[in-house]
């Protein structure tokens, strides 16, 4: 009884020991050379996989450590496979002379991806006096200052052109303005940078005319009609005077009091025209007793009557009306046709005429 016993204890270690060859044939040992930085420890390790073999050797990686090669790949049967990890590390950080503090750093990270990440952290930006291709080593210090910016908006006025006109309706050194001067408005917009709460900068953003300036005009006596000159009447065609002629010097027009008359070029369209809008600069809608001006000579808003169409709101603009030129508008394209280009005489009236 005692020799079965010991038969059957000699088969089973021998089929343990078979049990134990073809397992570990089944997995056979690999080497593996592991650098940390600058030290290498080689391994021989029963792990099949990158992961499998950081794990059964108790190596854990932080979240800016950096390896070679991914966590499961598998190692090398025939050849030792090389595994690099580069550690991550601490530096101190000092942001505006405040307290520094400690913060881990990736080992191919530089200067201007941790300022990257510290501009989403802190929801700020920041300057480095340096190249932001810097690296950093283990337990350095990084001295960055905060950098903001405001939005300042100058205004400032522009000067207004003067323009004097002579007319034998003055006598001689007699002068009369018949246009006040309007200064226009000029809008900066300058964005301050601050360094480390100082002003260190002034950035213009956009420079922005808000309000034209509107030209003086005066007349002055001449005394005499000059050489060459058509001698006016009130019986002269206005097509026989030169746009900017000085007609008279207030008076009475049609019921409305009037600051002068003078000749101006006028056309005319209509908002039937095709690629013409149906309103105005001003906003107003494009029909007749509206007229488009140069707004240095007759500022948008002015009530002026007009030869041969009557009252009407000076509300538009045109980039070819310059100058003593005026583009009376009217309800349909046939009338506009049939008035054409023609000087005619304009009076400026004196306020809002309202409705006649």
């Amino acid at each position: 009884m005692t020799r079965k016993i010991q038969v059957a204890l000699f088969l089973f270690a021998l089929m343990a020991f078979f049990a134990t060859t073809a397992g570990a044939e089944s997995t056979p040992a690999r080497h593996v050379r592991l650098t940390t930085d600058d030290e290498t420890v080689s391994f021989l390790t029963n792990a099949s996989t990158v992961s499998e073999f950081l794990e059964s050797e108790g190596i854990y990686l932080n979240a800016k450590d950096i390896l070679n090669l991914d966590f499961d790949e598998q190692l090398s049967l025939n050849s030792t496979s090389n595994l690099q990890l580069r550690r991550s590390f601490t530096v101190n950080i000092v942001i505006d002379s405040d307290e520094a503090f400690e913060y881990e750093v990736g080992p191919a990270q530089r200067v201007g991806h941790i300022i990257a990440e510290l501009r989403l952290a802190k929801s700020a930006d920041f300057v480095y006096d340096g190249f932001l291709n810097d690296t950093l080593e283990p337990g350095s210090s990084l001295l960055l200052s905060t950098r903001s910016f405001r939005e300042e908006i100058i205004t400032v006025n522009m000067p207004f052109e003067r323009e004097i006109r002579t007319t034998t309706a003055l006598a001689p050194g007699d002068m009369k303005i018949i246009q006040e001067g309007v200064l226009g408005e000029l809008s900066t917009v300058v964005q301050v940078v601050y360094v480390a709460g100082e002003e260190v900068d002034r950035i213009i953003s956009s420079m922005t005319l808000t309000r034209e300036p509107v030209r003086e005009i005066a007349i002055a006596g001449s005394g005499e009609v000059a050489s060459g000159a058509v001698e006016m009447s009130e019986t002269t065609s206005s097509n026989d005077l030169a746009p900017g002629t000085i007609m008279s010097v207030s008076g009475t027009i049609n019921g409305h009091e009037y600051v002068f008359s003078q000749i101006v070029e006028s056309t005319a369209y209509s908002a039937q025209q095709p690629g013409l809008s149906s309103h105005t600069a001003s906003g107003h809608r494009a029909t007749r007793g509206i007229i488009a001006v140069d707004p240095e000579v007759i500022p948008l808003g002015t009530w002026v009557y007009v030869e041969g169409y009557g009252r009407a709101l000076a509300s538009d603009t045109g980039s070819a009306i310059r100058g003593d030129k005026i583009d009376l508008c009217f309800d349909t394209t046939a009338e506009a046709l049939q008035h054409g280009r023609r000087n005619v005489r304009i009076w400026i009236l004196s306020d809002d005429v309202g409705e006649d």
